[in-house]
């Protein structure tokens, strides 16, 4: 049975992830030339986009041999307006490498990726990139990493040399040095005794290493008890079992742009990193009772698949997804559990980022892209008919930022419309409404790159003939208390008598339960028709979405609904126009709030504009929550309205003279002072 390693490549922008990826393929012999980011040269940044801006936007995949063990490779965008990627990415990745930066260690979105991944339990190993450059500090570094991320680290090998002098590491479990050859690219790695001036740093940090892995595995202490030499083997399978515990993270050296380091990380991704049959079971359930269901994992158990991208272009689409258990085969169909439909799979690919290769069968650990369902969305299970379950889908952030959109004539609007539709099919991130007093279409996102790429797609990959408008915050509201409503109709509508009674009754939500809004029936579903339910439910729904008196959604609601009992003159015409102004009259019993979007914000400045800085960021309404100094660098962190800090890139370099630079993530909603609320009252 072929070995497999499921991987993913995570870290802050420009940090260095697709180099890292660009090294693997090079060096496994995938590819035969060595792909460059800055050059647009890279093959796993195959967009125009990225390839003219420098940077990941979409999760590409590849496959890959090193060690006798087929890698599945997922290079993942590092720009926090496109983390529904890694979001996407980690849900079904069995292990990820965490690339840092050795001169500006842990920043902004290297801490959110790290957070995702440890939502998803993914196991994980470090390379500390970037050794070569200025200011590189692999010590301090793997000291940052341990403290901001509240990790335990276990450094596995050490540089050699420091900044234009580093050259090559020692492996702490081999005790070799290994240096990289410049005129091959670094392919050819030089096995040597380590230097005189390397030895005795080499031989503590092996001591820390063994101490380190000793405290945790038995069978180490027992060898350090008993004085005797600890086997390679030994601390390769200890280490590994620490790694898939998640109790430590192995560390590694290297610069990818400079050629270095990249083969022992390719070596401890194969040594480290869990296999798909180091997971025995994982939980899903029951499409009809929503209770847990063990899945068996492994070839010889029912089919079972989870759908976790979609990839659209103009001429279809391709969906991804991870196999955990069982078979399928081109041709053959699957039950989806959520829409009850059987979709068949016409043809199945194994990817190498845009380009494919045709697959007739697919087995239990294998990441694929295939053609042919048309009903099935992200987070879609795809299951055997006689062996139902539902997987834990991927859990994506609310939009904080959007943009108007209209066609230039009538004739261009359905196609505007199906484009759009495929946009949001393709990115969960996304989402289109139809603003019912102008007519036009609002595109909802993750920041002003986000919309700004769409835009570009549009135009440029869709031909679509249509006026945009600029980026506005996307707002949203709740109810400032609980408040209840009771209405009853009668009366003609259409020509006919309707008639209907619901209470509504609406109350907030405290912000830590859900983003969203909840409706649900006082007293258990209503016995009625399970057609009307739906029609008082969508109603309410409606009136959530719909905007209020600031118009914007709400969020953080819980709307509960009571019918008292149905008489033969109700109507769900009745029904439905009641409970609309029920949900208005309780609307203004329970007052509202304007929820603002927020900001994390990393800022790193020279110390000499510290000052312009700090102050432009209170005039910006920041909350600066924490203020280091790291070398001759200020890192100013905190939370910002995302209002305030439209355009912030431009204003910071000409505070800074352009040597200022910014993360920025969004981190939620809070309630907005009265006077920003005041513009939007009617």
């Amino acid at each position: 049975m072929i070995r497999i390693r499921n991987i993913g490549i995570i870290a802050h922008i420009d940090a260095g992830k697709t180099t890292v990826s660009e090294r693997f393929l090079y060096y496994s012999g995938k590819e035969y030339r060595m792909g460059e980011v800055h050059d647009g040269s890279a093959h796993m940044d195959w967009l125009v986009e990225e390839q003219e801006r420098g940077i990941t936007i979409t999760s590409a995949a590849t496959t890959f041999e090193w060690l006798d063990t087929m890698v599945n490779l997922i290079d993942t965008p590092g720009h926090v307006d496109f983390t529904a990627e890694v979001e996407r990415s980690l849900r079904v990745l069995d292990g990820a490498v965490g690339v840092f930066c050795g001169v500006a260690g842990v920043q902004a979105q290297s801490e959110t990726v790290w957070r995702q991944a440890n939502y998803y339990q993914v196991p994980r190993i470090a390379l500390i990139n970037k050794l070569d450059r200025v200011g590189a500090d692999y010590y301090r570094v793997v000291n940052v990493i341990a403290e901001e991320l509240n990790c335990r680290l276990l450094p596995i090998n050490i540089p050699v040399g420091i900044e234009s002098d580093f050259r090559g590491v020692v492996d702490l479990i081999t005790m070799r040095q290994l240096t990289f050859d410049e005129e091959s690219l670094g392919a050819d790695v030089l096995d040597s005794d380590i230097d005189d001036d390397m030895k005795e740093t080499a031989e503590l940090w092996r001591g820390d290493l063994i101490d380190k892995i000793a405290d945790h595995d038995e069978e180490v202490m027992e060898k350090v008890i008993e004085g005797a030499e600890v086997s390679e083997e030994l601390l390769r399978q200890a280490i590994r079992r620490g790694t898939l515990d998640q109790f430590w993270v192995p560390v590694l050296g290297g610069s990818a742009l400079g050629n270095k380091g990249i083969q022992p990380l390719l070596d401890a991704v194969i040594h480290y990193l869990p296999s798909p049959s180091d997971v025995e079971t994982i939980v899903g359930r029951d499409p009809k009772s929503g209770k847990p269901v063990q899945v068996k994992c492994g070839a010889d158990a029912p089919f079972c698949g989870l759908l976790f991208k979609i990839q659209i272009d103009p001429h279809g689409e391709l969906l991804y997804m991870r196999i955990y258990s069982g078979s399928i085969e081109k041709g053959k169909t699957a039950m989806n559990p959520r829409t009850g439909k059987r979709e068949r799979i016409n043809s199945m690919y194994r990817m190498h980022a845009n380009s494919r290769e045709a697959m007739q069968v697919a087995v239990a650990g294998d990441i694929i892209a295939m053609n042919g369902p048309r009903y099935s969305g992200t987070g879609d299970t795809f299951c055997d008919a006689k062996n139902q379950v539902l997987l834990e889908e991927p859990v994506f952030p609310e939009t904080v930022i959007s943009m108007a959109i209209e066609p230039r004539s009538s004739s261009d609007r359905e196609k505007l419309q199906e484009v759009l539709d495929r946009i949001a099919r393709e990115d969960p991130t996304f989402h289109i409404e139809v603003n019912r007093e102008t007519g036009q279409f609002v595109m909802s996102g993750m920041g002003e790159l986000h919309l700004e790429v769409i835009r570009n797609r549009l135009e440029r990959d869709f031909k679509v003939n249509a006026n945009i408008g600029k980026p506005r915050v996307a707002y949203r509201q709740m109810v400032a208390r609980e408040g209840s409503s009771s209405v009853r109709i009668e009366r003609q509508l259409g020509g006919k008598d309707h008639f209907g009674e619901v209470r509504i009754t609406l109350s907030p939500m405290p912000p830590e339960d859900s983003s969203a809004s909840m409706v649900e029936w006082e007293e258990g579903p209503p016995a009625i028709a399970p057609e009307w339910r739906k029609a008082v439910e969508d109603a309410v729904h409606s009136c959530l979405t719909g905007g209020g008196d600031l118009g914007f959604p709400f969020i953080r609601v819980q709307a509960r609904i009571q019918l008292p009992p149905v008489t033969p003159e109700t109507t769900e015409m009745g029904l439905t126009v009641a409970a609309r102004d029920a949900f208005e009259g309780a609307h203004k019993k329970a007052g509202d709030l304007l929820l603002e979007p927020l900001m994390a914000f990393e800022v790193t400045t020279p110390e000499e504009y510290f000052g312009a800085v700090h102050q432009d960021l209170v005039r910006r309404r920041a909350q600066i929550e924490k203020v280091d100094l790291v070398q001759d660098l200020r890192k100013i962190a905190g939370r910002v309205p995302m209002a305030e800090v439209f355009g912030y890139t431009t204003s910071l370099r000409s505070l800074s003279q352009g040597r200022a630079s910014v993360s920025l993530e969004p981190i939620g909603f809070a309630e907005a002072p009265e006077e920003v609320a005041e513009r939007f009252r009617y």
